[in-house]
């Protein structure tokens, strides 16, 4: 088992989401590509972790969730273990009583390790699924207030 005083860096980069990502209008359960990504120079295992910000309303009677994943663009597979819940809202009012409850699923980063034989591109994909209702923002950002990121480093 490695510690932290023996692994050594090899190797590293790191790519910041360009544009806002507006999942809206995206049909549920739709994984769409974001120009976060980075491409892994040569064959080896590195260290991948991305930070996603996503912004997310529902009215009341809906169940919608933001999810995350890193896609292998080179091997058109979806990295091990990167799938990610990054957000969920819950909303209901009771009709008899009007109490109104909002519940919520959070977790971030992704961080996995992976191995690859050779050059790679990796991409940042997420996805709006619509469990009951809709929602009314679902968006990924980037800017001054959090930032949507992905890195790696080469590890060995």
């Amino acid at each position: 088992m490695a510690t932290s005083s023996s692994i050594q860096i090899t190797g590293h980069g790191f790519a910041e989401l360009p544009v806002a990502i507006d999942l809206q209008s995206t049909a549920s359960n739709t994984w769409v590509n974001t120009g976060c990504q980075v491409a892994l120079p040569v064959a080896g295992t590195y260290h991948l972790d991305a930070v996603v910000r996503a912004n997310l309303s529902v009215p009341d009677g809906s169940n919608v969730w933001i999810g995350a994943r890193l896609l292998d663009v080179t091997a058109n597979v979806t990295v091990p273990d990167s799938e990610m819940l990054i957000y969920q809202i819950a909303h209901s009012v009771a009709p008899t009583t009007t109490a109104v409850t909002i519940a919520g699923n959070q977790s971030a980063p992704i961080l996995v390790p992976y191995t690859v034989p050779g050059t790679r591109l990796v991409r940042l994909q997420v996805r709006r699924v619509v469990g009951v209702g809709n929602s009314t923002v679902a968006r990924i950002l980037s800017d001054g207030n959090s930032r949507t990121t992905l890195r790696y480093e080469r590890v060995a």
